[in-house]
């Protein structure tokens, strides 16, 4: 598997256990990203297993936008620590981005079909985190921008490229990030971190094919916009739960 990791000759650093750049920088940022945003993801889960109230959903946007930006900040740090150059050293070629917007259009279609077949219970939950409303998709727009650029630069560029050295195998690399990534996403359930994984593995193989992160961020945003906007559309027309009467 290819590292989305470059030097700054627009080659492949592949080291092995000396010379690992474990520092005050690399550090963190890898306890931020297999350690910290896996972990948020389960007590997301929890907290909704738990019937708990959640925070208004604009408030909980917010904290997103905070966290990607966070995110990104320490990515950014740990790539320039370690010389990474994340886009890599070629633009993907035209048909990959066919291939990429083809994909999304078929995904697309099966969200729409997929969504009627959906059972009411599953729609609620889709509720507590997909946009209704023009205001919630203000905030929906910059997270699914961020989150494009963000979780790649994170999860398929500099997480995978360091635990390449650190382990000396990227098959083991690739394991970590993949598992990680579908668990940081356990807020959306089994079903939804599952098939984050999925998606994460689809991800580290477009890396590998294209040798840049171009391909892999543009199709991920857009992903996540797809999902926000179809999402809307399709709550529009679900009654809200009612509320429970207080006692």
């Amino acid at each position: 598997m290819a590292r989305a990791g470059w030097n700054r000759s627009g080659t492949h650093d592949v080291r092995g256990l000396i010379g690992v750049p474990l520092d005050t920088i690399t550090i963190p940022f890898l306890l931020w990203v297999l350690v910290l945003m896996p972990a948020l993801g389960i007590l997301s889960w929890l907290r909704l297993r738990s019937g708990k109230a959640l925070p208004p959903k604009v408030r909980r946007y917010r904290a997103m936008l905070v966290l990607q930006l966070l995110l990104l900040a320490i990515t950014s740090l740990a790539a320039k620590q370690n010389s990474f150059s994340l886009f890599g050293p070629a633009w993907p070629p035209a048909w990959t981005w066919v291939a990429g917007a083809a994909y999304l259009l078929f995904i697309a279609a099966r969200i729409r079909t997929g969504w009627r077949k959906l059972t009411e219970e599953r729609k609620q939950k889709a509720r507590m985190t997909l946009p209704e409303n023009l205001v919630e998709m203000r905030y929906w727009i910059p997270i699914s921008l961020l989150a494009g650029v963000t979780e790649e630069f994170a999860y398929r560029g500099v997480a995978y490229s360091v635990l390449s050295q650190i382990t000396g195998s990227p098959g083991i690399s690739l394991v970590v990030c993949v598992l990680t990534f579908g668990v940081a996403h356990m807020m959306q359930g089994w079903r939804g971190a599952t098939w984050a994984a999925a998606l994460a593995i689809l991800f580290h193989l477009v890396v590998l094919l294209t040798q840049s992160l171009y391909l892999v961020i543009v199709f991920h945003a857009a992903y996540d916009l797809v999902i926000g906007i179809l999402g809307m559309r399709a709550l529009a027309a679900v009654k809200p739960p009612e509320a429970q009467p207080a006692f």
